[in-house]
Parts: structure tokens; sequence; C-alpha cells
């Protein structure tokens, strides 16, 4: 069998558009075909010609017969390039029954599928002959990603599409139980505030040295002790940095005795290390310190996670503007590189179903602001972010401008967007020579 033969099939084309030139308004076959091949890039050029004025009339409520179809093709000049009268003639002969129509178009784009495969395989064989030995990993992530994305295909989009009534019921039957978190922060007015759904993009914003890291380090540590499966992508910190921080704060433990080591630990120190540790090691949390993190990274790790614990994890990512695209075009500007991840990492929560939290910089603006208030419009280098987002939450620290003000201790998080629940504001305590953000009742 030829190669051309293997990869599509002029037989099942010329059935689904024969069905639908003899359609009649009892037997729509052109809305069963629609609903497999979408704008009919599965087809052949000269059935993508017959099929476009197939849709056409289709869609302004005329008839898809064959002379319907010869004067629409005639109308905009392309009979010819669709192979004539006689062709159109051939096609509505080789007509399949209308309770066949689907059949044969899930077939036609079912060959599509098979060119697609075919030619993402080539893809990597070629970047397979190219590829420097220390990017074979970033090479296999990004194969791996353009086959999870044909994997989905079309049953994926379908998924996606329906009439509202068929949903309601179900969706009623929903209510009855409340809405349970996918994700906790541990910060108990925060949780009341933001809801953390499945597929949720989560930003964090602040000026350096505001508390980001120490916040979201403390979401991570206090989501997995409730049991749930966390994932942190740490850009900014190295492993040493990153676990001086969860002993700080979990065994309260001064930062700088730990970051200097030796004898500037205490007995007591190691006491209150010894005493965590136990609890620490079975946290179901996981790491990631490369310095190079890309979306096909992310979605190859909340993939890996959730087949090994049957949950999609919580994901922070420490921070999002040190990401980079796939795609490693050096041409794109900032604006252009931080809308790619956030778009990216929109879909890839949406896919998974995970709660991502993702750091992010502030420009200057708030520094020239009279109280310095951040707002929303602070994110530096993409307004993608503030669209993509679920909810925005912007930290503001008097105490960081103003070392005597009457404010010191506390933290501001401004809930800035919450497609949740309100916009307001939750005031917390920073601990951070332990690193840590606690609840302002909080003591220990």
């Amino acid at each position: 069998m030829s190669e051309q033969l293997v990869m599509e099939s002029p037989e099942a084309e010329a059935c689904v558009m024969g069905a639908c030139l003899m359609a009649t308004p009892a037997h729509d076959a052109v809305a069963d075909a629609a609903r497999v091949l979408g704008d009919g890039e599965a087809l052949s050029p000269a059935n993508q010609l017959v099929w476009s004025a197939i849709v056409r009339l289709h869609g302004a409520s005329r008839p898809t017969g064959l002379p319907m179809v010869e004067a629409e093709l005639r109308r905009t000049g392309e009979l010819e390039r669709a192979g004539g009268p006689l062709r159109l003639s051939q096609l509505a002969t080789a007509a399949c029954g209308p309770d066949l129509v689907e059949h044969y178009a899930e077939l036609v784009q079912g060959y599509l599928a098979v060119r697609r495969y075919t030619a993402a395989l080539a893809r990597a064989q070629q970047t397979a002959r190219q590829v420097s030995p220390t990017d074979v990993p970033d090479a296999i992530r990004a194969h791996q990603a353009e086959l999870d994305a044909l994997a989905v295909g079309a049953a994926e989009a379908d998924a996606h599409f329906g009439r509202l009534g068929d949903d309601l019921i179900d969706h009623l039957k929903s209510l009855e139980e409340p809405v349970q978190a996918a994700a906790v922060t541990g910060l108990v007015d925060l949780d009341m505030v933001v809801k953390m759904r499945p597929g949720n993009v989560i930003v964090v914003a602040g000026r350096p040295a505001m508390g980001k890291s120490a916040l979201t380090l403390g979401v991570a540590l206090a989501n997995a002790h409730s049991g749930r499966p966390t994932l942190v992508h740490s850009m900014e910190m190295g492993k040493a940095e990153v676990l001086n921080r969860v002993m700080a704060a979990r065994a309260r433990v001064g930062l700088h005795r730990l970051m200097d080591g030796g004898p500037a630990l205490e007995d007591d120190d190691w006491s209150r290390m010894m005493r965590a540790l136990p609890d620490l090691s079975a946290l179901p949390l996981w790491t990631d310190y490369a310095s190079r993190v890309t979306p096909s990274r992310v979605r190859h790790r909340i993939k890996a996670l959730t087949r090994e614990t049957g949950q999609a994890p919580l994901v922070i990512i420490d921070y999002l503007q040190l990401m980079d695209t796939d795609q490693r075009n050096g041409r794109q500007t900032p604006y252009e590189r931080v809308s790619e991840i956030s778009r990216e990492l929109k879909i890839i929560a949406e896919e998974t179903g995970a709660v991502m939290i993702c750091c992010a910089q502030l420009n200057r603006g708030s520094e020239h602001r009279e109280g310095k208030r951040p707002q929303v419009s602070d994110l530096r280098d993409s307004g993608q972010l503030e669209q993509d987002a679920s909810a925005i939450i912007l930290l503001h620290r008097e105490d960081a401008y103003e070392p005597e003000s009457a404010r010191a201790g506390e933290v501001d998080l401004i809930i800035g967007k919450n497609r949740n629940g309100p916009t307001t504001t939750v005031t917390v305590a920073h601990q951070l020579h332990f690193g840590r953000i606690r609840d302002m009742a909080k003591d220990d």
C-alpha cells in the first residue's frame, strides 16, 4: 500500500461531500459533518473549496444541493479549482447514507491526525539530529508537549461543546454539596476571600523584598500539610536557600543563623529542627530547582505528579518573569515572552486541573505614588497576566519604606482581581526573620 493511501482517504471524503450535496431538510448531513470537520482542514484542497461553499450556504439557511453549490462556486470564481461541474456530479454519486456521514467524517479527520503525527515525528527526528547534548531534556519535553496536544485532538474540543440545557440538571445536583477548595493557603482570612478552584492561576506580585517568596513558600507548606500534592518551581532561589527557609519557617529558627551555619546555630536550634524533620520529610511536597523552566516542563511535572498521587497538584512558580518559552525565540520582546508564558500556563492549568500560584515582579510605578501602594496596572512586562489570572494578590509593607511605621510587622495582601470572590485587602503578619507570613492572631 502506498504512503499516499495511508495518509488520506479520497473515498471517505467523497462520501461526506456527496452526502452534503444530497442533503435534505429531513436529513441534515451538513450539521453532522460540521461537528467533526470544522473548517475542513482535513480535506483535500479541491474538497475544501466545495466544503466552504456548502458551509456558507448552510449558514445562510439555503439549500446545499448540487445546483446551489455549483452556483456558489461559480459566483466566487472557484468552480474550476474545485474540479468543475463533472467532479461535483461524481461527488454526489459517491454520497453515503445520512446515518453514515459522521462515521466517514471521523475517518477523514483521523487521517489528518495521522498526517500531523507523522509530521511531529519528522520534526522530532530533525531536532534529534541537530540538538546539543545538553539540550536533550528540553527537546524531549517540547516534543512531548506537541504529542500531548495531538493526543487531545477533537475529542477534547467536543467535550467543551454542547447544548446549555444538557448540563443544567447535573449542575444543580452539584450545588447540593459545598464547593471544596482545590488548594489552601494556610491563612484563614485569605482562604475565605480567594477560593482556589481547579484550573485557577493566581498571581502574587510585589516589589522586591516584600515577602512574595515567604508567602508562596508558606502556602506550599500549608497546602502540603493538608495532604494535597504540591510542587514548587524555584528559579530565584537554589536548593540550600529554599531548605533554609522551610526549616526556619517550620522550626522557628532564625533564618540568618541558618544562612551562616556552624557556630551560629545553637543547641536549641538543632532540637527544634530535629523535631520538625519527621513532619517535613513526610509532606507531599516536590521541588524543582532548575534555573530554566518552560511551560512544557511545568506540564510534564504536573502530569507526573498527577499519575503518582492521583490528584492534580498546587504549583508554585517563583517567579514568572524568569521563565523561558518553549520556542526559544531570541527575537521576542519581554512583553511577548511573558504574554506567551502567561497564556500557556493558563491553558496547562485548565487542561490538568492544577492550581497555579505565580510570583511576579511589579514595575516602579508604586514607588512614585503617594502611600506607595501597588496597583494591578503595575504588573511588569505584560497586561496578559492581568487577563489570564483568576486572582491577583499584591503585597505591600509600610515598614519596607518606613521602618518606624506604626504598622511594622504587617503585610497588606491587596486582592486586586478576584473572579471567585470580592476584591479587598487582607492584613497578615510577617515574621521575615523566620522567612514566613502568618495570620495576625497566630503566636507560634
